[in-house]
């Protein structure tokens, strides 16, 4: 069964969507004012208290090179998982304890093998070059990923998918987990859209 993630989750009735249907993963963005899906630290902590208490849903801190003391705060709100976008610092890397999703995109794509074999790392995002922006992206840029398959690490696919597409890239990637965040938004563009959660969750899965 594939591994669905749904990201940029802001309050307690979309996680309570998300977990409704059927999701593994949601993913929480912190520590990077430029996104507009970006809460505060605190608010975030909130949020995994909900999914905890009222859920099944594993939650993912989405960040992009993230200091230790960010890091700190992170497994401070309970997060399951890490999502590190960009840079992953020496001392992140040897002293975080959640495991860490490391998410590449077209242009660092060739840095895989920094961090295939690492323990610490427990899966990976493929991403577009401008992650959150909804675009999708050459899937013949992805590194071969055969080697990967069995070892047990997530490998999610991410960048324009959407209710309407995701099981057609899951196909022609051969890839076994999917992620979004604005392809479930409502048509406003300022939250989620239980109807294409569901519908996306659910395409993923077959």
């Amino acid at each position: 069964m594939n591994i669905v993630k749904i990201c940029g989750l802001k309050t307690d009735e979309e996680i309570k969507q998300t977990a409704e249907a059927g999701a593994d993963l949601g993913g929480i963005v912190v520590f990077y004012p430029k996104s507009k899906r970006n809460i505060e630290i605190g608010d975030a902590a909130e949020l995994v208290r909900y999914a905890k208490e009222n859920t099944q849903l594993k939650m993912v801190a989405v960040t992009v090179s993230p200091d230790l003391f960010q890091v700190s705060e992170i497994e401070r709100c309970g997060f399951d998982y890490i999502q590190i976008h960009g840079e992953i610092a020496g001392e992140v890397l040897e002293r975080t304890d959640i495991p860490i999703i490391k998410a590449f995109n077209v242009r660092d794509m060739n840095e895989l093998d920094k961090y295939k074999d690492n323990p610490r790392v427990c899966g990976f995002v493929f991403d577009a070059s401008l992650p959150g922006s909804g675009l999708s992206f050459d899937y013949s840029l992805l590194p071969d990923l055969r080697d990967l398959t069995n070892t047990g690490k997530m490998i999610l696919l991410a960048g324009g998918l959407n209710p309407g597409n995701v099981k057609e890239a899951l196909e022609r990637t051969g890839l076994s987990g999917a992620d979004t965040s604005s392809g479930v938004e409502n048509d406003e563009g300022t939250g989620k859209s239980a109807e294409k959660i569901f519908r996306f969750v659910k395409n993923a899965k077959n």
